[in-house]
């Protein structure tokens, strides 16, 4: 009976640490890390790509080769844009699993907005082997030409995407 009453004192004094490392009485938290501001705040500088660059993400290495403009516009496509950015990609798989590939893009454009893909006449969905390459062709729809963000990663990853900066007229 000494030992039940010996372990409950114990167990009610690890629940009280316990809490009281958990609680914070500053109202500058977020998701239970404290948030100290700094008036020397800068942000950290991105490293974009060009347009002939390769990168490596993960296991998977990117290289832009073009993004223009395609007067093709697909008569079953749900949406018509006033423009559409045809974007041509190179894929080498150094991974040890099969990649799915035309999904692993993503664009915004010159409103930072994130574009809709759109089908182009050859439109890249598809997947390769481990230690194979492919050319990838994606499209998307914008309202407005100009500076665009494109972001590759592969579909299931957690690496940071590579980002490339084009200018499309």
């Amino acid at each position: 009976m000494k030992f039940k009453k010996v372990a409950l004192i114990g167990a009610v004094f690890l629940a009280g640490i316990g809490l009281s490392a958990c609680s914070n009485s500053n109202n500058d938290t977020q998701g239970g890390t404290k948030v100290t501001k700094s008036s020397h705040s800068t942000k950290p500088k991105i490293k974009y790509y060009e347009v002939g660059d390769t990168v490596k993400v993960g296991k998977v290495e990117y290289t832009l080769k073009s993004v223009t403009t395609t007067s093709y516009r697909n008569e079953f496509a749900d949406e018509k844009p006033k423009n559409v950015i045809k974007v041509i990609y190179h894929v080498k798989n150094d991974s040890k699993k099969d990649l799915p590939i035309g999904t692993d893009l993503d664009a915004y454009g010159p409103d930072n907005s994130k574009l809709k893909d759109y089908p182009v006449d050859d439109s890249t969905l598809d997947a390769i082997a481990p230690g194979k390459e492919a050319d990838v062709t994606t499209g998307f729809g914008t309202k407005k030409l100009g500076n665009f963000e494109l972001q590759f990663a592969p579909l299931v990853s957690t690496e940071k995407a590579a980002k490339f900066k084009v200018v499309v007229k």
